[in-house]
């Protein structure tokens, strides 16, 4: 089911039906500020176990955490280096994922299988979700759409691919192909595990 909402002025109400949802277990398809994304309540057991099976992936892939802004993030992560701290708070909300150690407060099921519990944080510049992480009482869980090894930006392709296993689409229109900028904050400095939207951004820093 695609739904349709205001891109400035989402409607609360539905996106309250939608949180409702995810709390159950859902799972939707929402616009990203890069690339389309699937997304569940990151404490649902039910909802983040149903995205590694609609992405046929191993538990020992990380996934994404979508937080409202940085101070809910700082609930679910160890205590970040100064210089890590100081460049989220400079460039976020936008495209970047954060990878940093998680804590005890972020339940297992989120950060997968891994060995060393790190987990890729997001403070994403879209209107959506930014407004449903408003209203949510808990960061979602997200992984990137794309199937037959291809990111998949055309919303009618989605809803062909997963329009009967989802709860519904949100219709972002036609998004441009720009993966998130990947930046390891997990030691004392940061690092650049992948060059992507947004780097014209830290490098004018």
């Amino acid at each position: 089911m695609i739904l349709e909402l205001h891109p400035q002025n989402p409607e609360k109400r539905i996106l309250g039906q939608i949180s409702k949802r995810l709390s159950e277990g859902g799972v939707y398809v929402f616009p990203t500020d890069t690339v389309y994304g699937l997304i569940a309540d990151s404490q649902s057991h039910a909802g983040v176990e149903k995205l590694y099976k609609l992405k046929n992936i191993s538990k020992n892939q990380p996934l994404s955490l979508l937080c409202a802004d940085i101070s809910t993030a700082s609930n679910y992560m160890e205590q970040l280096s100064n210089e890590a701290f100081r460049l989220m708070k400079r460039i976020t909300p936008g495209p970047y994922t954060f990878v940093v150690k998680a804590n005890k407060h972020l339940p297992r099921v989120s950060f997968s299988n891994q060995k060393d519990k790190n987990i890729g944080i997001r403070l994403p510049d879209s209107k959506y979700l930014q407004t449903l992480l408003e209203l949510h009482p808990n960061p979602l869980t997200s992984t990137s759409v794309f199937f037959k090894d291809e990111f998949v930006t055309d919303v009618d392709m989605i809803e062909k691919e997963y329009g009967n296993k989802v709860d519904g689409i949100l219709d972002g229109g036609i998004l441009e192909l720009e993966l998130s900028t990947i930046l390891d904050c997990t030691g004392d400095g940061i690092s650049i595990l992948r060059e992507g939207k947004g780097m014209d951004r830290i490098n004018s820093l």
